[in-house]
């Protein structure tokens, strides 16, 4: 228990006491203080009795907080590191890298494109043998050939030998970011449509 907790609790029960004694029989508080002091006025004992309970109180607070030492309560943790400081930040969130790949494929890198359409290639292969209910050998073999999904965009991504329309090659050229951005997410469609995903 920390000092601090003993000290304030000891004024607080004094005070408490004081305070309880005027309220519910302040003339026999008086008198009994009266008795101890002297022949004084119950209404000044009182008071200077009151004032010397809240200096010994504001002393009480000083002296804890300089020795006051000790393991910090649950409020102290909670004020120094709230729960809402508590984030991920010093540890790589899920699917960074490929969400990193991406990027760096969308902006023109030939060896992140080849990142990304091999880790969509696999999910392509899981989700079609899954909603087909094929062989994962069998679902490989559709990705390659392309006849996994209807959908001509995402197949000649991850075809090989799969060429993309006249229209696409046109965006691509005009466009090329925000062409590889659309492959790449008509893709990621086409492999939630066929594992049975619902956007």
């Amino acid at each position: 228990m920390r000092l601090r907790t003993v000290v304030f609790g000891t004024v607080g029960l004094l005070a408490t006491a004081v305070a309880v004694s005027l309220v519910f029989a302040p003339t026999v508080a008086g008198e009994s203080l009266a008795t101890v002091f002297g022949s004084a006025d119950p209404t000044t004992i009182l008071l200077a009795g009151s004032l010397i309970i809240g200096v010994c109180a504001a002393f009480a607070g000083w002296f804890a907080g300089l020795f006051g030492g000790g393991s910090p309560t649950a409020f102290d943790v909670a004020v120094d590191s709230p729960p809402e400081a508590v984030t991920a930040t010093e540890s790589q969130l899920v699917a960074a890298d490929i969400d990193a790949a991406i990027d760096d494929a969308v902006a023109g890198d030939d060896a992140a494109m080849d990142t990304v359409t091999e880790r969509l290639a696999t999910a392509a292969t899981t989700a079609y043998a899954i909603g087909a209910g094929v062989s994962r050998e069998a679902a490989g073999q559709a990705v390659r050939a392309g006849t996994w999904t209807d959908d001509g965009v995402a197949a000649a991504l991850l075809a090989p030998d799969e060429p993309q329309s006249l229209l696409a090659r046109l965006r691509l050229w005009l466009d090329p970011e925000s062409e590889r951005r659309r492959r790449i997410r008509r893709t990621v469609d086409a492999i939630e449509r066929v594992s049975g995903g619902e956007r």
